[in-house]
Parts: C-alpha cells; sequence; structure tokens
C-alpha cells in the first residue's frame, strides 16, 4: 500500500458533493467550497532522522497539517496506538512532513482515501526506521470509516513508516493498516482532492489537485 513561497493567487478551486463522487457516500452532505493554493512544494529527498522514542500519554496529541488547501486536524489515538502515535510526533517535530506532496488516491465503490507522508512523492520514500502494527481493525466491510487515519505499508506486517492514508469516505480494506487517529476538522478537504479524481483518470493514482502539507505541527 505504500506504493500504494506559497503563492497569492488562487489556482484550483471547486465545490464538492459528497454523495455525487462515491456510491459509498450514504446521506447527501451540503456543499463545501475548498480552495487551494499554489505551493512550492515538490518531490525531495527525505531528512534524516532518528527513531524516535515511544512515549505513552493518557492524553491523545492534536496534530494539525497545514496544506495549501487548508488545514486537516487530526486526533492521535495515543492509548490504542502508542507506537504509532510516538513515532509519528517524533517525524512531525522533527519536520519530516513540511513541504511535503500528498502523492497517491484511491477513489472506487469500496476505497476512497487519501495518501501522504512520503517526502519523495514516488510513492518508496520513508525514514530510516519502520515500526510493528498496532490497532488493526477487523476483516469486516467498510473497516476504514470516513476519517479514520491509518499508515500505508508496502504489503507486509510490521513494515509502517511515514506514509499514511485519511479515508474521505467509509473504506473496505485488507485488515493491515494500523489505524492511528480520526479527522476533526478538514475532512471536507480530503473528500474535494479525492472527488476531483487523478491525473490518470483511474481509481488509483496521482490527485488531479495538488495539495501539500507545506507545515505540520503538534500540540
Amino acid at each position: 500500500m505504500r506504493k500504494i513561497t506559497k503563492a497569492a493567487s488562487v489556482v484550483a478551486t471547486f465545490v464538492i458533493f459528497t454523495a455525487g463522487f462515491s456510491t459509498i457516500a450514504s446521506a447527501v452532505e451540503p456543499t463545501v467550497k475548498v480552495v487551494c493554493n499554489e505551493t512550492s512544494a515538490v518531490a525531495h529527498r527525505e531528512k534524516k532522522v532518528s527513531i524516535p522514542k515511544v512515549s505513552k500519554s493518557s492524553k491523545n496529541k492534536i496534530i494539525t497539517l497545514n496544506t495549501n488547501c487548508g488545514k486537516i486536524v487530526i486526533e492521535a489515538n495515543s492509548k490504542n496506538a502508542p507506537i504509532t502515535t510516538s513515532m509519528l510526533i517524533g517525524l512531525i517535530n522533527s519536520g519530516f512532513y513540511d513541504m511535503s506532496i500528498c502523492h497517491r488516491m484511491i477513489s472506487s465503490d469500496t476505497a476512497s482515501l487519501l495518501q501522504c507522508g512520503d517526502p519523495t512523492a514516488s510513492g518508496f520514500g520513508g525514514p530510516p526506521f519502520t515500526f510493528k502494527d498496532e490497532n488493526l481493525p477487523s476483516p469486516i466491510e467498510k473497516n476504514y470509516p470516513v476519517g479514520a487515519v491509518a499508515m500505508a505499508n508496502p504489503g507486509t506486517k510490521n513494515q509502517n513508516g511515514s506514509q499514511f492514508f485519511i479515508m474521505a469516505n467509509d473504506t473496505t480494506l485488507g485488515p493491515n493498516y494500523s489505524i492511528w487517529g480520526k479527522v476533526i476538522s478538514g475532512l471536507e478537504i480530503v473528500k474535494a482532492i479525492v472527488s476531483n479524481g487523478t491525473e490518470e483518470n483511474t481509481p488509483v493514482g496521482k490527485p488531479r489537485v495538488k495539495i501539500a502539507i507545506e507545515k505540520a505541527t503538534v500540540r
């Protein structure tokens, strides 16, 4: 699944109708306008980072992805995914995700998601370490609900790195991807990007509308 200076001018403005782009949607939602500005983010080599220490916390951390299309705010599940959240917080604090492009998306009848976290934008990038799976869902339909955030991996166990995906709608996947958080604000951004499809006009590919994490923060 792994291969699975901001300009003031607006380069993409689009309106989403969540019930119109996927048969997964169960109800009509209000029309939401999402504006994406130009971004200078480009594919680049990963920043060298050390493996973060695992820390347990009774309080969930709040991660903010400041993108050229607006803020996506994620509540990290520190209790059920302490290893994953510790690794991601370490990467965020090191600036690993800054100015990185969300390089991949899926929009089909069973899967609807946006994938980010690879500075190289190749699908093969990541930190010089991996960590184990945790908080895996059951092998049932729609086991990755809308707004869930999970780790991407190359299809083998315990090989998580930095890449993750955000569910734009209720999604069915193999139970192989650690769920570590949920979007609490900005989900309309993810839905808008996914609803606009891929550059290749295929269900899986590069988002047609460029979205980049310009700065990631945690509190």
